[in-house]
């Protein structure tokens, strides 16, 4: 893939598609189950990226002995 594919394609998962959708809630295009399992999705996920960030920072300091005492 040259570097002109890769970049469209990011700007449209990135951009194009959440931007679809969140126009397609706020048109009430999409069906109302469809609007609270995406707002239920969004949530979890970040929850799941909240928590799952601290916990991998947690992991770290402690597997660098930041906080351990030091004679």
């Amino acid at each position: 893939m040259n570097n002109l594919t890769k970049m469209l394609l990011t700007l449209v998962v990135t951009v194009v598609i959440p931007l679809a959708v969140l126009l397609g809630i706020w048109a009430d295009i999409l069906p109302q189950s469809l609007q609270v399992g995406i707002g239920m999705a969004g949530v979890i996920l970040m929850i799941v990226y909240i928590v799952g960030g601290n916990l991998l920072l947690m992991y770290q300091d402690i597997k660098s002995g930041r906080y351990s005492k030091k004679a």
